[in-house]
């Protein structure tokens, strides 16, 4: 199994990996840089696979085109993609409670 496809296939584990490294919330931005960073740590800290800068590179854009075709990422514009994974939304707030009506106990 190449470099790509372990984080592929591990890709909730890849994401809950990025997302401890930098902020990643459903519907937020993230680039290709982060992207980038994060196979380069991840395959050497967690599958102990140590690859140089470049090659780490190429695995990146890999890893952001399956993740496209996926729908976890959808491009923004060359370098930026929306992260589109619901387990990252942040809590909505309780909707406030309307104040009774004057003079109602």
């Amino acid at each position: 199994m190449n470099a790509t496809e372990a984080i592929v296939r591990n890709a909730a584990d890849f994401l809950r990996y990025l997302k401890s490294k930098f902020p990643l919330y459903h519907d937020s931005n993230i680039f290709f840089r982060d992207v980038h960073y994060g196979v380069w740590t991840y395959l050497d800290e967690r599958l102990k696979k140590r690859m140089k800068y470049l090659v780490a590179e190429k695995v990146a854009l890999d890893v952001v085109r399956e993740f496209e075709k996926q729908g976890i990422f959808r491009r923004v514009d060359g370098r930026t993609w929306l992260l589109v994974y619901p387990e990252f939304a942040l809590p909505r707030p309780a909707p406030a409670e309307k104040p009774a009506p004057v003079g109602a106990k």
